[in-house]
């Protein structure tokens, strides 16, 4: 298993465990704590932050720690705020983005509506992207 990071103890953190870590720390919460509003023990926690891999715990702690389950469980997405991205859409470019993002608000505006959207709406934020970008 990939170890990285020392601990305060000298020991290094796998990649799971340090992220642990690092949203115990940001939350400001004791291992005491944690393993109190968890159910727990300290020295479980002390384990899953220095050589853990996931456990049955990993939601309820990412809920605890007011982030993300899947950046703590896999390192994908924000740490915290919305879900992560698709595979697909981490691949695209920023103006792919900003096309896909025009293209999205249009489907949403025309489902309020209920009329079915156009493809001249799509052609129309592709302009619009293609036009932001030449300002930038």
């Amino acid at each position: 298993m990939e170890k990285t990071k020392n601990s305060d103890d000298g020991r290094e953190r796998t990649p799971f465990g340090e992220r642990l870590f690092l949203a115990r720390r940001r939350k400001g919460l004791t291992q005491r704590q944690v393993a109190e509003q968890v159910g727990i023990s300290a020295s479980n926690l002390a384990e899953l932050e220095q050589t853990g891999a996931g456990s049955a715990f990993t939601v309820a702690l990412a809920l605890l720690y007011g982030v993300n389950p899947v950046w703590l469980a896999l390192d994908r997405g924000p740490m915290t705020g919305g879900s992560p991205a698709p595979e697909w859409l981490e691949s695209l470019t920023q103006e792919e983005l900003e096309i896909t993002r025009l293209f999205v608000e249009g489907l949403v505006a025309a489902r309020r509506t209920g009329k079915p959207p156009h493809a001249a709406k799509a052609a129309r934020a592709k302009r619009t992207a293609e036009d932001n970008d030449d300002r930038g």
